[in-house]
């Protein structure tokens, strides 16, 4: 499977941003609250914050990733695919990305899954991530990376 992970065009942001408040659990104005912003202003953080690429493949754009450096740990603030998608194997194949991405300038990988979303995290534990705490609702789990 061809995936490629590259820097977000400008024009598809609605589309990122509209994906991005679909996962959000049902009471999301509790997480904006708990991290101090309203949700106009959490708009505007993955703008300001770590890095946003698409995942593409065969041409299309199937979906996004919002990652952050912090320290040697790469934060996955969000991995999203479109509705179509989903269950190809994208998710597995962007995740191995953006390790390989980051390969050299960090030892784990950490991201947040809703508790209700079996199939990611059934994925993640297929990749090796483990739960290690529970944060604004999600389950954090996290994956040490091969040097």
């Amino acid at each position: 499977m061809d995936v490629r992970l590259a820097p977000l065009e400008e024009s598809r942001y609605t589309r990122f941003w509209a994906l991005f408040v679909e996962s959000m659990p049902a009471d999301a104005n509790g997480v904006y609250e708990s991290l101090g912003v309203t949700p106009k202003e959490a708009e505007r953080l993955p703008r300001e914050i770590g890095e946003l690429r698409q995942i593409e493949t065969g041409g299309d754009v199937a979906g996004f990733a919002w990652t952050e450096v912090r320290g040697r740990t790469l934060h996955v603030h969000a991995l999203l695919l479109e509705p179509e998608f989903r269950g190809r194997g994208l998710g597995a194949e962007a995740l191995s990305g953006l390790e390989h991405a980051f390969r050299g300038r960090i030892d784990e990988v950490e991201l947040g899954v809703l508790p209700g979303n079996e199939r990611a995290r059934a994925l993640y534990e297929r990749m090796g991530f483990e739960q290690v705490g529970e944060r604004l609702g999600f389950l954090i789990m996290r994956t040490s990376v091969s040097p």
